[in-house]
């Protein structure tokens, strides 16, 4: 996991010293398999497997801390575009990618809909997220209990971590908070081809 959140943190660091939108937009193009892992399940509604923007949780210790700081941020900087997303950039260095703040084995995501991944996690509460880090640098299996949430501290993290980057800069709403997925990691796999599924957690 160490290779996959700094891997995240170099890019949010690049997306600081971008110098126009457009190329911020390379850039998460470039890195949408860092941005949106797999994430598989099975059970009642079959095998499924989806990407999924996903995002590391900060410590309990200091959530509500950014909690506070995305609220100051999105009143702040609503519809200021570009300088929205720096300063988004700036809090994901601050606290998701701080690895003093940053809780390593959580990772958090929302559902847009009720369809297979969500009728699955909530029979049971279960999922793998498939972590690839290109172009052949890594790839991890994580595989987690995943719980899914409609209110409390977790569910406003989650969504507001998505309303700092496609809601500030533009001052405008595409939709509605979605319930929230925790996903928190009980085992990993190195799957890349030099070993091949070898168990390095715990």
């Amino acid at each position: 996991m160490e290779l996959y959140f700094y891997e995240r943190r170099r890019l949010v660091e690049a997306l600081l010293n971008a110098k126009s939108m457009d190329e911020v937009s390379d850039l998460i193009y470039k890195n949408s398999l860092l941005l949106a892992p797999t994430v598989a399940t099975c059970g009642p509604a079959g095998v499924n497997a989806a990407p999924f923007m996903v995002s590391f949780k900060v410590k309990d210790e200091f959530l509500n801390e950014a909690i506070g700081e995305m609220k100051r941020i999105l009143e702040e900087m609503h519809g200021t575009g570009w300088r929205a997303m720096l300063r988004a950039a700036r809090f994901l260095l601050d606290y998701v990618y701080n690895p003093e703040r940053s809780d390593p084995l959580t990772l958090v995501s929302h559902l847009m809909s009720r369809g297979h991944t969500y009728q699955n996690i909530m029979a049971t509460g279960e999922a793998t997220i498939s972590i690839l880090i290109p172009p052949d640098r890594g790839a991890f299996e994580l595989r987690t209990s995943a719980t899914i949430i409609s209110e409390g501290p977790l569910y406003e993290y989650t969504n507001m971590l998505h309303d700092l980057i496609h809601v500030a800069p533009e001052g405008r709403r595409s939709h509605p908070w979605y319930p929230a997925i925790v996903f928190r990691v009980r085992e990993i796999y190195d799957n890349s081809y030099e070993v091949l599924g070898k168990k390095i957690y715990p």
